[in-house]
C-alpha cells in the first residue's frame, strides 16, 4: 500500500470514529487490526498478531518501526494467540506490553459430529484476483486427475452448487453448512493466512497449505508450520497431491480461565 493513501485512510477512519464515539458515548472501542479505529474519549483496544511484520528485507525494519509506533497509541494490545507465539510464530514476538487472548475463530465451539466422510479433499479457495482464479483452476485440474470424490468452496457468492465429474463445487456457505462440509471431508487444502490457521486449530482437521504468491506473511506461516508440524505446503503453480503430507495443528490444552475473559477484566473503565 502506498504510504500517503495508508495515512489518509487512518486519518479518515479516526475522524469518523471520533464523531461516532462522542455522539453515542462509547466507552470501549475494539479495533481488529484497523489503525484508525480509536477515540480520545474511549478506552481503545487493538487486536493483532502482526507486531513483527514480515516483508521485503529492505523495508521490513522501517515498516515495523511505523507499525509499532501507531499501535502504541492504543490503550491495550490483544494478541489472538497463546503465549510464546505458539500459532503465529515470530509474527507476534515483541517487547511491547500485550495480552494474549488465545486464537479467535467462528469454529471455536466446533465439535466433530463424526459425519460420514464424503470427500477425500476439500479445497477452500480465497485470495485476491487473479490468484484466486488461478488457484481454483489448478486445484480443479489436480482433483480431476485423482480417483477421489473432492469438493471446492470457491467463495463466489452468486453461484449455486455444481458438479464437475468427481468434484462438487460450492459457493459461499453459511457457517452451519460450512461446518458440515468440513466434517465430511478428510483433508483440507487452503491458504496459510492467520485467520485460516486459527480456524484449523479448532477444527483439528488435517491440512495442506498453498500461500498466496507475494504475501510474505502467508509464505512465512507455511514454512513455520512445515517445520513445527510437518504440514506440507506448495507454491501456487506447483501443487502435487502425490507428494503431500497432511497433518493437523496440535491442540493446546485450554487454560483454566478463559484468556479473553481475563483480558476484559484488565480493561480499566
Amino acid at each position: 500500500m502506498q504510504v500517503p493513501k495508508f495515512i489518509n485512510r487512518i486519518i479518515k477512519e479516526k475522524n469518523i470514529i471520533e464523531k461516532i464515539s462522542l455522539e453515542e458515548n462509547i466507552d470501549i472501542i475494539i479495533s481488529d487490526n484497523r489503525f484508525g479505529l480509536r477515540s480520545k474519549s474511549a478506552t481503545n483496544i487493538f487486536i493483532t498478531h502482526q507486531l513483527n511484520i514480515m516483508g521485503p528485507l529492505l523495508v521490513t525494519k522501517l515498516i515495523n518501526v511505523i507499525n509499532r509506533k501507531i499501535i502504541k497509541n492504543f490503550d491495550h494490545i490483544w494478541i489472538p494467540d497463546f503465549e510464546n507465539g505458539k500459532l503465529s510464530g515470530e509474527l507476534s514476538k515483541n517487547k511491547m506490553k500485550c495480552l494474549n487472548i488465545g486464537p479467535l475463530s467462528r469454529f471455536e465451539k466446533y465439535k466433530n459430529d463424526d459425519s460420514k466422510i464424503l470427500y477425500k479433499y476439500l479445497a477452500i479457495i480465497s485470495g485476491p484476483e487473479p490468484h484466486r482464479s488461478l488457484l481454483e483452476e489448478e486445484i480443479t485440474s489436480c482433483f480431476l486427475q485423482s480417483n477421489y470424490q473432492c469438493a471446492i468452496i470457491n467463495g463466489k457468492t452468486k453461484e449455486n452448487k455444481k458438479l464437475i465429474e468427481n468434484i462438487s463445487i460450492f459457493s459461499h456457505l453459511e457457517i452451519k453448512d460450512f461446518t458440515k462440509l468440513i466434517s465430511s471431508s478428510e483433508l483440507i487444502i487452503c491458504r496459510s493466512g492467520y485467520s485460516s490457521i486459527m480456524d484449523l486449530y479448532y477444527l483439528q482437521k488435517k491440512v495442506m497449505f498453498i500461500p498466496t504468491p507475494g504475501q510474505t506473511e502467508q509464505e512465512y506461516l507455511a514454512k513455520y508450520y512445515k517445520k513445527k508440524y510437518s504440514i506440507s505446503f506448495f507454491k501456487q503453480g506447483e501443487i502435487d497431491l502425490k507428494k503431500q503430507n497432511f497433518n493437523s495443528i496440535k491442540k493446546i490444552p485450554n487454560p483454566k480461565k478463559k484468556l479473553l475473559k481475563v483480558a476484559f477484566e484488565k480493561v480499566n473503565l
